[in-house]
């Protein structure tokens, strides 16, 4: 099975501090992230900041359990995760944040290539991205106001 690559972008009124905040609270992932089940910080770095996490999350079709290793290149509008193990088979991804031309806004894309490592048919499978990157984003706004 291929790996699928898969993008979203869209304008969040709101800044990026405020968007990565809201991303790297991984204590309240719960409260507003659908179909996340539970998330738990394993390691942080000398800021504090998450860097090793582990997800459990509704895929609708199955509940899978990932761990991740997160990476912060936040100067340069980026933040991005590499998955270490878990039931996916790959799973990377990366934020970009560039705020618009009035700074009221922030243009955040997520860019996410991700192997189940289980059969899914096509259809399905696309179908659940693209739902699960458009509702991740939708959380998202609502979370930050935006």
């Amino acid at each position: 099975m291929a790996a699928d690559k898969d993008a979203y972008t869209d304008v969040i009124n709101a800044p990026q501090d405020k968007i990565v905040g809201a991303l790297t609270d991984f204590e309240h992932y719960t409260e507003w992230q659908s179909g996340m089940l539970e998330c738990t910080v394993k390691e942080r770095d000398e800021e504090g900041r998450g860097t090793l996490v582990e997800l459990y999350v509704d895929a609708k079709i199955k509940k899978i359990r990932y761990t991740t290793k997160y990476w912060y290149d936040l100067d340069n509008g980026r933040l991005g995760f590499d998955l270490v193990d878990g039931d996916l088979k790959e799973c990377t991804g990366a934020y970009t944040f560039e705020p618009t031309d009035d700074g009221a806004a922030t243009k955040v894309s997520i860019d996410i290539t991700t192997e189940v490592g289980f059969f899914v048919p096509g259809p399905m499978k696309k179908l659940i991205r693209d739902q699960s990157l458009k509702n991740s984003m939708r959380d998202l706004k609502k979370r930050v106001g935006g």
